[in-house]
């Protein structure tokens, strides 16, 4: 028994050790196996499996790039593209098949989302599920792209062949092919959009750029662009913009054929594109200048102004080879009002001595001149009629054109500046616009302009002195207000001047204002900004001109008293000089309470006379450099010299009241409303007002001011107080005052309200009835039954109309007696009338009745004889008797009765002209008779 639990217990053992060494084994296999598995794939990195092991490049690219996995690792694999269609907690929770996708032999997908909308994708496939988190996907993002030019439509030349073209995308950089559906090759888009010419067409072409490496190449101006190299597709037809970042530039379209063209502008890497239209038109160019003729008188300064059209810039022949006189000027639009406005001064015009600034101005715009200088864009070129350069080496200047046309003696000896003797004379300038920058003389000596755009003519007139005159203005500094029209709002003519008042001068002259900029140091700006009494001063005698404002007598030795043109203390608070250049008006405004106004103090009473002489030599007319002190446009000689003053006086400040008594008090009613008049010299429109205090005692008092009033043009005045505190007989004074000044007073006395006049019509004597053409006589009593003194027109009047009338004047209870006699009636028709005397304020009328005059009765040649015969038989027989018996008795004794009573009664008879009654009753018996006659 023991021996086989041994047997079996060491059978046991033995079967355990067996499956020990057989695990042992199969393990060291399986580790060999694994350790030469890693040998043999130790060359290859392990396929992705799961989306944390992948990426994208680029992360989110735009619609049309391709987008590239990165560590698939995966050549063999089946995948596809998925769109995210939901998602949850930022993990995709459902999506959308695409398309298949199959790495290349590099393991990686390459994409192309030409055709994937902007959303979110992703690869799945193999290991790599369909539920990645939201960030180990790709987005796809849509470029947008705008292009448009500013304009519609350009020119072919000239600033107008210019316009801006904007491009925008929701992209920081990006390249762009640019073509124009091959209307335009690449050297006409390349010049285009190379508006700052950095590199020409040619260095570009020579150094172009492949669509492989847009950056391999030469890219010019604002726009980056380049031109490809002739291998690429379409090479001769586009451009492209390298590396462009959203902006506005200029695109320049100078010499490209009118039409009508549509841009294309194709991003290189995206499917963003967008088109912008333009049209380009021949370039039209036109000048309107404002006027066809600018008249001003020589010596002064005239105003031009040129509208442009499709362009911003001409050349401006000024003057002519008849004129004796030319300058070549170039204009340009610098404020883009489409207009070039400048100034020129006559006087200094082609003077060798004078600068730009002091012949040419321009606020807004450029402006050059070839005699004075300025601003040029190019040179001006100078032909013959052939288009050769007039001196032959390809250099023709100014000076070879003016020799050409006999302006000048010699070319080489720079003689521009001599063409002139002396200053422009009245004559006529042609100002033309020239269309390019070519002057021609053509065969016959003459000047032309290769492309005449516009023509005008500046017509200088001669210049003179038509009048002088002195006004006043309330008082203030002579600066406070340098807008002429506004001053000449505050000024009253008067030849009597209240010292503290401004004076003004008034001087109608011509010929000045030219040599009055040329001596301001502010030049043309003082035309407009006034100017300072030293440039009066530096006038006076240049030119023969003499302008002085002196007082009639001096004193002693001394010379008269003077405005202080050349007063070093004297400044434009003091005297202010204002001109109306284009009117040939200058105003010097003094300042008359300044110490520093006249050259020594002045008194009331002074007199002065203000002055302004063009004079001449007795021999010579004015010559540069030669003879300079005699007016530049009047001809040798004395008789030539002109001249014109004016005479006023300086007064103190004065003012008188109306209404004074025996005593010379000044009368004011005790009312509400009491009116004071008077007269004084203090300018119109000054600070006045007038106060009146109650004497010393008098109770209550009262102090009483009114400023509401104004002096009127004659110096006039009226104001109204409120005195009603007073009472009849308080005494005080009355003061006027200017600027809370009193300048004049004088006692007062309150008194009773006077009746106003009234004038009243009475003792009409009037006719009452006429022959019509015969005269009347008409009279009446006239009474001014009010207390004051007035006068009234009083009228005579015929229905309505005045017939005659009379000024009456009147004291308060004074009559008189109106009469108007021969008053013809041939006008007026038979008919009644009123008539009558009438004033303001009454009138009294009565009837007058217009007869007609007597025909003398005579028959009529052409009765027939029965009716003759009968009227003989009947008016001899019935109408002598009845006429007879009843006339003398009835109308005999009717009428003395009547006629006596009614007389008698001061009646007027209101009968009917022609036949009474007692006629009309014999007329019937006499026509009855007749007829029984006639039955007979």
């Amino acid at each position: 028994m023991r021996c086989e639990r041994t047997k079996q217990t060491m059978t046991n053992d033995n079967n355990s050790t067996r499956k020990k060494a057989n695990a042992v084994f199969f393990t060291a296999v399986m580790v060999l196996s694994m350790v030469a598995a890693g040998f043999a794939a130790a060359p290859a990195a392990a396929a992705a499996n799961s989306h944390a092991d992948i990426s994208y490049d680029p992360a989110s690219p735009y619609q049309g790039q391709d987008v590239s996995t990165v560590d698939l690792n995966d050549a063999d694999g089946d995948y596809q593209i998925r769109r995210v269609t939901e998602t949850e907690d930022g993990e995709v929770t459902n999506s959308q098949f695409v398309e298949d996708a199959n790495p290349g032999d590099d393991g990686e997908i390459t994409y192309d989302t030409d055709d994937l909308q902007a959303d979110d994708y992703f690869v799945s496939g193999e290991e790599l599920s369909r539920t990645p988190s939201l960030d180990q996907t790709f987005e796809v993002r849509v470029q947008d792209l705008s292009t448009e030019f500013d304009d519609d439509e350009v020119t072919d030349e000239g600033q107008n062949a210019l316009t801006d073209l904007d491009i925008s995308s929701n992209r920081g950089e990006y390249s762009l092919n640019v073509s124009a559906d091959g209307d335009l090759d690449d050297e006409e888009l390349y010049n285009i959009l190379n508006t700052n010419q950095d590199n020409s067409y040619s260095d570009a072409a020579d150094d172009p750029v492949t669509s492989d490496d847009l950056t391999d190449g030469r890219n010019s101006g604002n726009f980056n662009v380049a031109v490809y190299d002739p291998e690429e597709e379409d090479a001769d037809e586009k451009v492209v913009l390298v590396n462009f970042q959203d902006d506005e530039f200029e695109a320049n379209f100078s010499d490209i054929d009118a039409g009508d063209y549509e841009f294309t502008f194709e991003v290189t890497d995206t499917e963003a594109e967008d088109t912008a239209n333009i049209t380009v038109t021949e370039r039209d160019r036109s000048a309107a200048f404002s006027q066809s003729v600018y008249t001003q008188t020589a010596g002064d300064v005239v105003n031009v102004t040129v509208e442009l059209d499709d362009t911003d810039n001409t050349w401006v022949q000024f003057g002519s080879e008849d004129a004796g006189f030319i300058d070549v000027l170039y204009l340009e639009d610098d404020d883009d009002d489409d207009e070039v406005t400048f100034q020129a001064n006559t006087r200094t015009l082609g003077n060798e001595d004078a600068d730009f600034e002091d012949v040419y101005d321009s606020e807004e715009d450029i402006i050059g001149s070839e005699i004075h200088g300025g601003d040029f864009e190019e040179d001006a070129s100078y032909v013959d009629e052939d288009g050769n350069d007039l001196n032959g080496d390809g250099n023709g200047n100014f000076e070879d054109y003016l020799e050409a046309l006999d302006l000048i003696d010699n070319a080489e000896a720079d003689l521009v500046d001599e063409q002139l003797t002396r200053p422009l004379q009245p004559t006529d300038y042609d100002i033309a616009a020239n269309g390019n920058n070519e002057f021609v003389v053509n065969d016959d000596d003459e000047s032309e302009l290769d492309d005449e755009i516009g023509l005008a003519t500046v017509d200088l007139t001669e210049p003179g002195i038509d009048n002088i005159q002195t006004w006043t203005a309330p008082g203030n500094n002579a600066d406070e207000n340098d807008e002429l029209d506004e001053v000449l709002e505050t000024v009253t003519q008067r030849s009597d001047i209240a010292i503290d008042d401004q004076l003004i001068v008034q001087v109608e002259a011509s010929g000045i204002y030219g040599q009055m900029v040329n001596q301001s140091d502010n030049g043309f700006d003082d035309l407009n900004d006034g100017f300072s009494a030293q440039t009066i001063a530096d006038l006076n005698g240049m030119d023969g001109v003499t302008l002085e404002v002196e007082s009639t007598d001096a004193t002693g030795n001394q010379d008269p008293v003077a405005l202080d043109f050349a007063g070093g203390d004297v400044g434009d608070d003091d005297i202010f000089v204002l001109v109306d250049n284009e009117n040939g008006e200058m105003y010097i405004i003094a300042d008359t309470s300044s110490g520093d106004t006249f050259d020594r103090s002045v008194e009331d009473g002074d007199d002065f006379t203000a002055e302004l002489e063009y004079d001449t030599d007795e021999d010579e007319r004015f010559e540069f450099g030669e003879v300079e002190d005699a007016f530049p446009y009047f001809q040798a000689g004395d008789e030539n010299v002109q001249s014109e003053s004016a005479e006023f006086t300086l007064e103190d400040r004065d003012a008188t009241f109306d209404n004074q008594n025996e005593d010379d008090e000044v009368q004011i009613v005790a009312q509400e409303g009491a009116t004071v008049s008077g007269e004084t010299n203090v300018a119109p429109g000054s600070d006045v007002s007038v106060r009146v205090r109650s004497a010393q005692g008098v109770s209550p008092s009262f102090v009483e001011t009114a400023d509401e009033f104004n002096v009127s043009e004659d110096g006039t005045f009226e104001a109204e107080l409120d005195l009603s505190a007073g009472s009849v007989g308080d005494e005080g004074t009355i003061n006027f005052r200017v600027a809370g000044s009193s300048i004049a007073s004088s006692d007062m006395v309150l008194v009773e309200e006077e009746a106003p006049a009234n004038f009243a019509v009475s003792d009409l004597s009037a006719p009452g009835s006429v022959t019509q053409g015969d005269a009347i006589d008409v009279s009446a009593t006239i009474e001014n039954t009010g207390d004051e003194t007035a006068t009234q027109t009083v009228e005579f009047q015929i229905d309505g109309d005045v017939i005659a009338d009379q000024d009456i004047e009147l004291e308060g209870g004074e009559d008189t007696t109106v009469e108007y006699t021969d008053v013809d009636t041939s006008s007026l028709d038979p008919g009644d009338y009123e008539h009558g005397v009438f004033t303001d304020d009454d009138s009294q009328t009565a009837t007058l009745t217009v007869e007609a005059p007597d025909d003398g009765g005579d028959d009529d040649d052409s009765e027939d004889d029965s009716t003759d015969d009968s009227t003989d038989d009947s008016t001899d027989d019935s109408t002598d008797d009845s006429t007879d018996d009843s006339t003398d008795d009835s109308t005999d004794d009717s009428s003395d009765d009547s006629t006596d009573d009614s007389t008698d009664d001061d009646s007027t008879d209101d009968s009917t002209p022609g036949f009474g009654a007692l006629v009309a009753l014999v007329a019937l018996i006499a026509a009855a008779l007749l007829a029984t006659r006639r039955r007979d």
